[in-house]
C-alpha cells in the first residue's frame, strides 16, 4: 500500500511539471529577430532633393554591405514609401518641390520583412521658390551715350551663395540679338545702344546656393532682368588722362563732344584707356603717340650740375615702366568690333598678349620696329649728377673722332676722376625695351698703349651696370633697384684693339623681366685712383639691337 501511494505522488509531480514547462515555451512561439540597422544618418541638401548617407564607411557598393538578416532598404517620409530591393549606403530622393521640413524614416527588412530600429531625420530641401528669392549684389553700371560697362568689383560670391558663370542677352538700337557668356570674370560690356534709352538685359546666372554657410548639391540657373538707362548726349564725363585728351583736341568734356572724334592718339607712356569708353564714334587707336605725343624729359639736378634727357619722338627701344592699367575697355571695344583700327610697338606698353588675336584680321597693327636703334645723345647723362668721382669730360659729334666705317652718333669721353662715367638713362616715366631688343652694342677707340701708364694703366677696360636709378636719385623707381651687372671688367680693350673702333656687344635678354632704364657706364672699373693723365676715349653707335 505504501509502494503505491509513493507511485501515485511521484506520476502527479512529473505530470503537473511537464505541463508548466509546455506553458512556459508555448509563450516564445513566433519571437521576431530583428535585421540590423543602418549605423548613421546624415542628410545633405540640394535642389528640389536630398541625398542621406547611411553607413559610416561612406558611400560603398551594396554588394559590399552585409547586415546579417537585412535584405531590403525602406524610406518613409509624408505619405510616401520608397522600398529598395537591396542595402544601401547612401540614397538620392528627389521631387522634394515645397519649402518645408521633410521628416524621413529610414530601416531595413529581412527576408521576412521584418522591420529594424529605423535612422530618422528632417531636412528641409532647396526649393525652386528658394531660388528665386535669392538675391545677388548689384552691378556698377557705368554708361556713355552708346554704351554701357555692367561689372561686379567685388565679384558675386556672398555668404548666400557662390558665383560660377553668367550669360545675358539683349537687342541693340539695330534690332540685333547680342549674346555672351562670362566664366569667373563677371565684367560684360553693352554696345550699340541708342542714345536716352532703357535697355533690358536678360541674364542668367551660375550659382552655389548656401544654406546654414554650407552650399548646397546642386549648381542653378538664376535667371534675373537688369535694366539700363542709357544718358543722353548732353551729360559730361570726369577723364581719367586728361592732358592726353586735350593734346588730341577735345576742349569739353561732354558725350556730345567726344562723339565728333572718331580716332585717338595716345603716348606709350599713358597710365590708362579709360576714356575711350565715352567717345561713341570711335573707330581708330594709335598707341604710338603719333605725331602728337614726345618722350617726356626729365632734368637731373645734383652736386651743381643738370642734365636733361628725354624728348623728341617714340623710340622703338622705349617702353613704359609698368604696364598700362584700365585695359578691360580696350578689350572690350576690339571684341564688340567697336574698333577698326589699332597701331601698335610691339612691347612698349604690355598689350602684346591682348592684341595679337586681333593683328591676322588686320584690325590691328604692330608697327614694324628696326634690327637696330641707336641711342640719341639726349639720353646721355652727365655722370656727375650721381658723384664727383664720375667726373668725365665729353664732347658730343666732336670733329677730331678717328674716321670709321658707319660711325653714328659719336663722342669723347676723357676720363677726370677715378669712377669716370657716361650715364645712359631714360626718364622716369619708361623702361628700355628688352624685350624687343635683347642685346646691347657700342663701339670704343681707345688711346694708344703708350697712355696706359701710370695710375691711367687702370682704365683699359669698362664696367656697365643696369638698374632702375641711380644711386642718389631712389625716388625715380617705384620697383625698387633691381641691380645687376656683367662682371668689372665688363670688356676689357686688349692692346691688339687699341687705336682702332672695336665693337661690344652684351647679351641683356635679363632686362626682359626688369624694370631697367639707367646704364652707368664706367671708364676703368673703379680701381681706386684717378688717372695721371688726360686719356681720350672715342665711342659710338650706342645702340640696341634684335641680333648678336
Amino acid at each position: 500500500m505504501k509502494y503505491k501511494i509513493i507511485f501515485i505522488i511521484t506520476c502527479s509531480v512529473l505530470i503537473f511539471s511537464c505541463e508548466n514547462i509546455h506553458d512556459k515555451i508555448e509563450k516564445y512561439y513566433g519571437e521576431i529577430v530583428y535585421p540590423a540597422k543602418y549605423d548613421t544618418i546624415v542628410g545633405h541638401i540640394g535642389y528640389e532633393r536630398v541625398e542621406i548617407d547611411l553607413l559610416r564607411a561612406g558611400r560603398i557598393p551594396s554588394d559590399q554591405i552585409n547586415m546579417g538578416k537585412a535584405k531590403k532598404t525602406v524610406i518613409e517620409y509624408d505619405d510616401e514609401k520608397i522600398v529598395i530591393d537591396e542595402l544601401v549606403s547612401w540614397v538620392n530622393i528627389t521631387g522634394l518641390t515645397q519649402s518645408k521640413i521633410y521628416r524621413f524614416f529610414v530601416y531595413t527588412l529581412d527576408e521576412f520583412d521584418n522591420k529594424s530600429v529605423p535612422q530618422e531625420i528632417a531636412l528641409i530641401p532647396f526649393t525652386s521658390s528658394d531660388l528665386q528669392s535669392t538675391v545677388v549684389s548689384s552691378p556698377r553700371i557705368t554708361t556713355s551715350p552708346s554704351s554701357a560697362i555692367v561689372e561686379w568689383p567685388a565679384g558675386l560670391n556672398s555668404l548666400l551663395l557662390s558665383y560660377h558663370g553668367l550669360s545675358y542677352e539683349y537687342t541693340d538700337r539695330d534690332g540685333n540679338t547680342v549674346k555672351g557668356e562670362r566664366g569667373n570674370d563677371s565684367r560684360f560690356f553693352v554696345s550699340n545702344l541708342e542714345t536716352g534709352k532703357s535697355y533690358t538685359v536678360k541674364m542668367k546666372y551660375r550659382i552655389l546656393p548656401k544654406v546654414n554657410n554650407a552650399s548646397i548639391l546642386d549648381t542653378l540657373i538664376l535667371e534675373k532682368d537688369l535694366t539700363l538707362n542709357i544718358p543722353a548726349s548732353t551729360g559730361t564725363f570726369s577723364p581719367t588722362e586728361r592732358d592726353v585728351l586735350i593734346a588730341n583736341g577735345l576742349t569739353r568734356f561732354d558725350f556730345e563732344s567726344a562723339s565728333k572724334f572718331t580716332k585717338l592718339v595716345y603716348p606709350i607712356h599713358a597710365n590708362s584707356l579709360q576714356d575711350m569708353f565715352y567717345f561713341s564714334n570711335i573707330e581708330e587707336l594709335d598707341l604710338t603717340g603719333g605725331d602728337i605725343f614726345e618722350i617726356r624729359k626729365y632734368t637731373y639736378d645734383r652736386n651743381n650740375t643738370t642734365s636733361e634727357i628725354g624728348g623728341g619722338q617714340t623710340s622703338p627701344f622705349i617702353a613704359k615702366v609698368s604696364d598700362v592699367g584700365d585695359v578691360q575697355v580696350l578689350k572690350d571695344l576690339l571684341e564688340s568690333g567697336t574698333l577698326k583700327k589699332v597701331r601698335y610697338i610691339p612691347n612698349t606698353m604690355g598689350l602684346d598678349e591682348l592684341l595679337a588675336p586681333y593683328i591676322e584680321s588686320g584690325v590691328v597693327e604692330s608697327v614694324g620696329t628696326p634690327d637696330e636703334v641707336l641711342i640719341p645723345h639726349n639720353y646721355i647723362v652727365n655722370g656727375l649728377v650721381q658723384d664727383g668721382n664720375f667726373e668725365t669730360t665729353v664732347t658730343f659729334n666732336p670733329n677730331d673722332a678717328p674716321a670709321g666705317e658707319g660711325l653714328a652718333n659719336v663722342f669723347k669721353a676723357i676720363p677726370k676722376k677715378k669712377s669716370s662715367s657716361i650715364v645712359i638713362a631714360v626718364p622716369p616715366d619708361y623702361r628700355f625695351n628688352a624685350k624687343e631688343y635683347k642685346y646691347f652694342k657700342y663701339r670704343i677707340y681707345a688711346p694708344p698703349k703708350s697712355s696706359f701708364t701710370g695710375s691711367s694703366a687702370n682704365f683699359q677696360s669698362v664696367w656697365l651696370r643696369f638698374m632702375n636709378h641711380m644711386w642718389s636719385f631712389g625716388g625715380n623707381s617705384n620697383f625698387g633697384q633691381e641691380y645687376w651687372d656683367h662682371g668689372n671688367p665688363t670688356h676689357l680693350i686688349s692692346d691688339s684693339d687699341l687705336q682702332k673702333w672695336t665693337e661690344y656687344t652684351i647679351d641683356i635678354s635679363n632686362m626682359a623681366s626688369r624694370h631697367t632704364r639707367v646704364i652707368v657706364f664706367n671708364i676703368g672699373g673703379e680701381k681706386g685712383v684717378d688717372p695721371d693723365s688726360d686719356l681720350t676715349f672715342y665711342f659710338s653707335n650706342f645702340r640696341f639691337s634684335k641680333e648678336q
